[in-house]
């Protein structure tokens, strides 16, 4: 059914297609000595003659199905689209943005207030209306989201939904259980309007579905609406660092959407300190190429390059960012320091409030490279990727984002994904395997030991029953098919195996595990096995001293009983081009425990691991 209400904030999933066209464009008809004519399509521009000039004269748009004001009579409809007509001749323009599939009329009337026609309407067609029994548009005239609709299938259950537009929503014509409506209102008519709540949302764009009978059946193609909001333009950080460009090649990156709060819509950027080499389009996108000498002095050195941005809507709202772009020398490898992070979203960060600006604020304030993301269902992966302008791949559950180009994409496991990356172009010599997995989680072994006192033998049955043994066992093989010599191309294996590691439950630290001395957990002993590396254990040897614990900053207890603490999460490495600087576990501020966990800064259920390293050519 419908689901509940939850705000947060922007969310990539699908964005309607509008292929605009008209009934015969240009072909005047005519009242009177009154004219209007479609002149194009996109922008939707109309023409206009009129003998009866007049300040107050008007052209308003509506459904063709019941809309307009026929037989000069106000049919109980208000247009979608309206604008002044006030000269003897000219034109209107109405924004497309919004404008679902359909069929519309035009109407040129006199003096406002009145419904006498001075023309006879102009019929056109938005879209593809044959795909769906109907159509949804957003009316931008009234201060809340008002949604007006046509629909072939009129029932007393259907309804409009909002959602946000780069992630969630039914976008497979099913319900998203980890992203239900933020606000929604019933569409009982054949035609009608509905006003969706704006009191919880944030500035940005959302998607409108018309939806059937309570479910998900889509009614219509879904559209984007844009809502300015009433703060002030600000970005989502107060500055970050972008990927590496060498001195010599071309760089680009997007800065439109980290916008935080988008004022009210036609935000332009420029540079306003710094630079020289890097420019900036009105959209946002830097780009340009870093001054080379050929000199000795000049090419073995780094021109690292600070800008400060400066984005202004179009009522004269400002806000700025400072944008570091890291330069080395035409001397070095392009990269050198590399950051991975493994990051279990939990159901895409949606039970916390805000969590599409949290997410991307840890992301760039962390400055991470590349990032394994679990329980990102729903695109959560793609959405976060737009926002940052990166490269990605999303995969059912978990996802890959990186700031360098993801060159190839192999063949996934039912829980886990790889990717190929290539940190300096085209050459292979400094590409990278990546894959990231999220093991299942049922049995749970700590609980098996902690809870229900089994022994090893038992719990170590169970855990060869769990599926995350033959799981484990699938990605290392399909790892040795993708490379066979990892000393030339580093392999990464990073994820959420909901299981802990061999390398923690040691005799040693058997106080911290129930008391339970060494077990040989499968998913740990398989991966070092076949030469994996555990990142965090090389930075912290002793897990007595540094325990790592990633399960769970806010589950503190499981039906009354002290949640048994693990390091669940890993990154994993091999190669001999890399060695291990520095690895932590990481949270955002002081997480409340659950239920009490909606306003915290931290979005998961599970710390987060980075691991730095750095790489030899």
């Amino acid at each position: 059914m419908i689901g509940f209400l939850r705000p947060a904030v922007l969310g990539l999933a699908l964005q309607a297609s509008h292929v605009y066209s008209a009934e015969v464009p240009g072909r005047q008809s005519s009242v009177g000595n009154g004219s209007l004519s479609v002149s194009s399509t996109h922008p939707l521009e109309l023409s206009y003659t009129t003998s009866e000039p007049n300040p107050r004269n008007w052209i308003g748009l509506y459904y063709a199905a019941g809309g307009g004001p026929d037989n000069d009579q106000f049919n109980q409809s208000s247009s979608l689209r309206w604008s002044y007509a006030t000269e003897a001749q000219g034109s209107v323009q109405f924004d497309n943005d919004g404008l679902g599939s359909g069929q519309y009329k035009a109407y040129f009337l006199a003096d406002e207030g009145q419904y006498r026609s001075l023309a006879e309407p102009a019929q056109l067609i938005i879209g593809d209306p044959t795909r769906y029994p109907g159509s949804v548009s957003v009316d931008y005239s009234k201060a809340l989201f008002n949604i007006k609709y046509t629909t072939a299938s009129p029932d007393d259950k259907n309804w409009i939904g909002l959602y946000y537009v780069n992630s969630g929503g039914p976008v497979d014509q099913v319900e998203d259980q980890d992203q239900p409506s933020l606000t929604w209102n019933w569409a009982r008519g054949s035609v009608g309007e509905a006003t969706l709540s704006s009191e919880e949302l944030k500035p940005g764009k959302y998607k409108v579905f018309l939806l059937a009978k309570g479910g998900y059946t889509w009614l219509s193609e879904p559209v984007v609406a844009r809502f300015p909001g009433r703060s002030s333009l600000s970005f989502m950080v107060k500055e970050f660092t972008t990927k590496n460009v060498r001195q010599g090649d071309e760089f680009n990156a997007s800065l439109a959407n980290l916008i935080s709060q988008p004022g009210i819509g036609d935000t332009k950027f420029r540079i306003v300190g710094g630079g020289g080499w890097a420019s900036i389009s009105p959209c946002g996108v830097l780009s340009g190429s870093p001054w080379f000498n050929s000199s000795s002095s000049s090419s073995s050195s780094s021109s690292d390059t600070t800008l400060q941005v400066e984005a202004e809507d179009k009522a004269g709202n400002t806000a700025s960012v400072t944008v570091h772009i890291p330069v080395p020398s035409s001397r070095r490898p392009l990269v050198e320091t590399l950051r991975l992070l493994t990051f279990n979203l939990w159901h895409g960060g949606t039970r916390v409030k805000d969590y599409h600006e949290k997410q991307v604020r840890f992301l760039l304030d962390k400055n991470v490279d590349i990032v394994g993301l679990q329980e990102s269902a729903g695109n959560h992966g793609t959405r976060l990727a737009h926002a940052l302008s990166w490269h990605s791949w999303q995969g059912r559950d978990v996802s890959i984002l990186s700031r360098y180009p993801i060159a190839q994409v192999y063949s996934a496991t039912s829980v886990s994904g790889s990717v190929r990356i290539s940190l300096d172009g085209p050459n292979n010599e400094n590409d990278m395997i990546v894959w990231n997995a999220h093991l299942g989680d049922k049995p749970y072994g700590p609980y098996d030991f902690c809870f229900d006192k089994m022994s090893p033998g038992r719990v170590l049955e169970r855990e060869a029953k769990s599926g995350r043994t033959r799981q484990i066992q699938e990605m290392i093989q399909k790892m040795t098919d993708h490379v066979s010599n990892a000393d030339k191309v580093p392999v990464f294996l990073l994820g959420d195996f909901n299981a802990p590691s061999h390398l923690d439950w040691t005799n040693a630290s058997r106080s911290q595990h129930c008391d339970i001395g060494q077990v040989d957990w499968p998913t740990s002993k398989y991966p070092t096995d076949a030469g994996l590396v555990d990142s965090f254990r090389v930075a912290h040897p002793d897990p007595v001293a540094m325990p790592g614990i990633t399960w769970s900053p806010i589950y503190l207890n499981k039906s009354g009983r002290p949640e048994p603490l693990d390091r669940v999460d890993f990154i994993y490495h091999k190669g001999r081009k890399l060695r291990v600087q520095n690895s932590e576990t990481i949270v955002v501020g002081n997480p409340t425990a659950e239920p009490n966990h909606g306003d915290n800064e931290w979005t998961s259920d599970h710390r987060a691991v980075l691991t730095t390293f750095r790489v030899s050519v």
